[in-house]
């Protein structure tokens, strides 16, 4: 179980980390990401709280993995989203490559959720 537990804590790190960047640099982030508009500050802080909402999710699978189980269900529907939407941005020409590629972790996050899914004990 000290994967999974491993797993959980490091990816509630991350979605921490750049949530709570996105919120603490909101008008840079906009920026370089080419947010524009009087709401761009506010959209990126919304992105960025919710980002580290499901990290606070993340720690809490991280502490109790069996008990805390349904929350994965809700993570990698997240992570899942994050991938489709950054794809067809990315079709669409509004992101460049290396944006959408970032995505791609948490395609990684997604399948790794769901493997914990599979092959963990259930009580």
């Amino acid at each position: 179980m000290s994967f999974w537990r491993g797993l959980f804590a490091f990816a509630a790190f991350v979605n921490l980390a750049v949530g709570g960047a996105m919120m603490a640099a909101s008008g840079q982030v906009a920026e370089r990401l080419g947010v524009t508009g009087t709401g761009a500050p506010y959209a990126i802080v919304m992105v960025g709280m919710m980002i580290a909402v499901f990290g606070v999710g993340y720690a809490m699978v991280s502490r109790d993995p069996t008990r805390n189980r349904p929350i994965v269900w809700i993570g990698i529907v997240g992570k899942l989203g994050a991938v489709v939407i950054g794809a067809a941005q990315y079709a669409a020409g509004a992101l460049p490559f290396s944006t959408f590629a970032l995505s791609m972790g948490d395609a990684v996050f997604a399948a790794l959720f769901a493997l914990f899914l599979w092959k963990a004990p259930r009580t």
